[in-house]
């Protein structure tokens, strides 16, 4: 079964893709919360919900909020990924053995978790459905003190769903 919302995430340490800098869930707790997606680049689902978690990132410019993508792609595919989505925080490559996809129990790509900065999962997706990114950027808004903000501002053509 998949993290759920209360469980204590696990650790993630990491390479990125881009320059192979490792990255640990536990620094980026640090400083604040963390988002972590996880996923697959041929799924259309995570494609349009990383789309989404960029656009998050970029909603919240605070630099407390990290978010961190776990891509089940070689580094080759992944960089390519980053590329086409024109994606801004590290993607981490987890391997051939999935990791933290096991540690994780995820069942479905893409799978999201916020994670407040005790290290405990206060909010869970899987798949990409529209209404999921609102309430993520609730729950952002929370961890972080501020109002929500309308993270689809500016943006028409977000499905409210993808199959994945």
């Amino acid at each position: 079964m998949t993290i759920a919302v209360g469980d204590t995430a696990p650790a993630v340490k990491l390479p990125d893709a881009a320059e192979g800098t490792e990255y640990s869930l536990t620094d980026a707790l640090a400083s604040g919360p963390a988002i972590v997606g996880i996923y697959k680049s041929s799924c259309e689902a995570s494609k349009t919900m990383f789309r989404m978690l960029e656009q998050v990132r970029q909603t919240y410019q605070d630099e407390r909020l990290t978010v961190l993508g776990v891509a089940q792609d070689s580094p080759n595919v992944t960089r390519s990924f980053i590329r086409r989505l024109e994606l801004s925080f590290p993607i981490l490559v987890e391997g051939d053995e999935y990791p933290v996809s096991k540690e994780y129990a995820v069942e479905a790509t893409p799978t999201v978790f916020l994670i407040d900065q005790s290290g405990n999962v206060v909010w869970q997706a899987m798949g990409f459905q529209k209404d999921a990114i609102n309430d993520l950027s609730e729950k952002v808004a929370e961890l972080l003190g501020e109002a929500p903000k309308d993270v689809f501002a500016g943006i028409d053509d977000v499905p409210g769903w993808v199959p994945g």
